[in-house]
């Protein structure tokens, strides 16, 4: 069983060629998503989500944290994380939690995708070209991945990019206290109020009120909303004006020229 959290869409591409290539059945992890899973009818856990300034998702921790696997108490776990560029130490924290749980990890891997963190200055979507290149590369890799998996290969396979120690156990505690808030979230007068930003909010964070969005207190800075507005009408403060929106393909596409990012 593959259990995926994802927003704009990059986790859950891996996570469905997965399913496709080892025969597991694929589960979204929501804020809706049931706490009790009878697991005795499957071979393994796959873990599937995105790295957050290299660290898990606190979606991903909490449901972790609380979810009941039934009859699985010997099952082998696999975490299998998607990123911009690195990870840091992000599997060192999926195994403590696995510690945690009575779990038993057996390995961790990466796979590179186009980055959707715009929050921030200085970070953006990749150029047209660059996401194009990891698209492509990101498809051999998860097959390589699916083929570890099936032989239980204990090895982690993980780019931890440099100063993974200061990145997970520094800079992620600094941004999850101080950055995850969703008080900078703003529309402009293009919101038309479709309400998809409501709807592809796996926390079920935003409400549609007077014909618009607005956020409560359980956003994990996914930027779903950001980046699947159809109207680019959804701001984080200043620092999202005039970048890029980015949401994955359905499928590994044969070209990758049509899941270019667009700019505004």
């Amino acid at each position: 069983m593959i259990l995926c959290f994802s927003a704009c869409g990059n986790t859950a591409l891996v996570a469905s060629r997965l399913s496709e290539r080892l025969t597991e059945s694929l589960e979204t992890i929501t804020s809706n998503t049931p706490k009790v899973f009878d697991v005795t009818v499957h071979k393994r856990i796959i873990w599937a989500f995105p790295i957050y300034s290299w660290g898990l998702p606190l979606e991903v921790i909490e449901f972790m944290k609380t979810v009941e696997l039934q009859g699985g108490e010997q099952l082998p776990h696999f975490m299998v994380a998607t990123c911009g560029d690195d990870a840091g130490l992000a599997h060192i924290m999926w195994r403590r939690i696995m510690k945690e749980r009575g779990w038993r990890p057996i390995s961790a891997h990466t796979v590179i995708m186009p980055n959707t963190y715009v929050s921030l200055p200085g970070f953006d979507v990749d150029p047209a070209d660059v996401a194009a290149a990891k698209l492509a590369a990101a498809l051999g890799r998860t097959d390589r991945i699916a083929h570890a998996i099936k032989c239980n290969s204990p090895i982690d396979d993980i780019v931890k990019g440099k100063f993974a120690w200061l990145k997970t156990r520094v800079i992620y505690p600094l941004f999850m206290r101080f950055l995850v808030s969703p008080k900078p979230f703003a529309v402009s007068d293009k919101c038309n109020g479709c309400g998809l930003c409501s709807r592809v909010c796996p926390a079920a964070n935003i409400d549609i009120v007077n014909m618009h969005p607005h956020w409560n207190n359980r956003c994990t800075m996914c930027l779903a909303c950001y980046h699947h507005c159809p109207r680019k009408a959804i701001n984080y403060g200043k620092a999202t004006k005039s970048k890029g929106h980015y949401v994955a393909p359905e499928s590994f596409p044969e070209s990758t020229s049509e899941t270019t990012p667009s700019k505004v």
